[in-house]
């Protein structure tokens, strides 16, 4: 979102010209304290040092090294050289700043992190995960030279990811626990119906090219009209929405939910995939395919954002050789967990 119209706040400019510190203000304005809160008080509950500059209308924060700017009248916090986006604008009222509620977990956090203490997952953007391990029961999936089973590895994987973004404080659901066909709507009807926030599917790959290695992450490319309509996501979406508090009859309001959970999934995948294929490649040591667009079942039928993974191909000999190993499988899960937790925080 784009940099809204600034306060001007003439009226206080003789008064003041920079406000440093925590200072009292008399007569605050009043706040919604389920949605907004003073940046007063968020500085003085964190030991965060603070300065206004009224001309500007720029806030600097300051902890132990790190830096964060929050301009009054937009959502977009600066933190270093990253953008953070809040759910609302901050804004300036009688001189006191105001700053939505989830300030705390994406800014306050992360300042925490630049200055390099306890990291803290913080579930910013994500509460609830629904992890898929691709194929199952009577679907092996892919298989490799020596006859180990894509079903297998990315179910281990699954499992080993599950306890990692737990112990992060995600919710997590497994569209399968063992070794279960379960088909595609199927998995698509279950993270609808479970109300999660982000899918991840997982898989390993095949190519005829031997040498080919990596790993590479899809999310859904722009969907076509028909692809819009088509009747496994409309089923979806009838599941989701029963959710939520939307009249029956209210076919208008479902389009417009629709469209909008549309255009959340489409730049939040492509967001996640890019970070995704980043930290795996980068944490596991393999070839970075990149994050590309695909037309696959469980992309385009989940409502939330969504990615495919493929994280290494079972037809290279020493990818297979890896992925037969507890240690890597476990690296991958842990690279995975590492990109989504990032995603999580905002980063």
């Amino acid at each position: 979102m784009s940099d809204k119209k600034r306060f001007n706040g003439l009226f206080i400019l003789f008064l003041i010209t920079v406000m440093c510190g925590c200072a009292t203000v008399s007569r605050r304005p009043r706040i919604s304290a389920d949605k907004e809160a003073y940046l007063k008080d968020i500085c003085e509950q964190n030991n965060i040092d603070w300065q206004w500059d009224q001309v500007s209308q720029v806030a600097t924060l300051q902890y132990r090294g790190a830096n964060a700017k929050v301009l009054s009248g937009s959502d977009i916090v600066m933190i270093g050289d990253d953008r953070v986006t809040l759910s609302a604008p901050a804004r300036t009222v009688r001189s006191s700043v105001i700053v939505p509620i989830d300030f705390q977990s994406k800014v306050v956090s992360r300042l925490y992190q630049e200055a390099g203490g306890a990291r803290q997952y913080v579930l910013a953007k994500i509460r609830s995960i629904a992890i898929d391990a691709g194929h199952g029961g009577k679907d092996p999936g892919a298989i490799g030279r020596s006859g180990l089973q894509e079903k297998g590895v990315v179910l281990d994987i699954c499992q080993r990811l599950k306890k990692l973004l737990q112990q992060r404080g995600f919710e997590v659901k497994l569209t399968r626990e063992d070794d279960t066909f379960i088909s595609l709507a199927e998995r698509t009807e279950m993270a609808s119906r479970s109300n999660v926030d982000l899918f991840i599917s997982v898989h390993a790959n095949a190519s005829p090219a031997r040498s080919l290695y990596g790993v590479e992450v899809y999310s859904a490319e722009e969907l076509g009209f028909v692809d819009r309509i088509e009747t496994q996501r409309k089923m979806n979406e009838d599941l989701m929405f029963g959710n939520l508090s939307i009249d029956r009859n209210a076919s208008d309001v479902k389009r417009i939910v629709s469209d909008m959970l549309y255009e959340h999934k489409q730049a939040e995948s492509g967001a996640l995939a890019g970070r995704i294929s980043q930290t795996a490649s980068k944490l596991i040591k393999t070839k970075n395919l990149g994050a590309k667009t695909e037309r696959f079942y469980v992309l385009r039928n989940t409502l939330v954002p969504a990615i495919l993974v493929e994280i290494g191909f079972l037809s290279n000999p020493k990818e297979e050789k890896l992925m037969e190993t507890s240690s890597y499988r476990q690296e991958i899960a842990q690279s995975l967990a590492e990109g989504i937790s990032d995603y999580a925080n905002g980063k």
